[in-house]
């Protein structure tokens, strides 16, 4: 994989700053995010979720 044309990708910077900054939750996430796109970690202790907002809404998958 050629990483320098990923260095070059302007888009990079705003999936690396999403990535980095994702909060761990104890509550479904139920907020508009401030970004069209936005990502959160769910734990209940018992059920562990990644959620994904798009299109308006939350979704999520669970995790194992």
């Amino acid at each position: 994989m050629n990483e320098d044309k990923n260095i070059n990708d302007p888009n990079l910077g705003s999936i690396l700053r999403l990535l980095r900054d994702i909060p761990i939750l104890d509550v479904a996430p139920t907020d508009t995010p401030r970004t069209p796109i936005s990502f959160a970690l769910y734990d209940s202790g018992g059920v562990r979720r990644f959620y994904i907002f798009f299109n308006g809404n939350w979704r999520y998958v669970t995790l194992t």
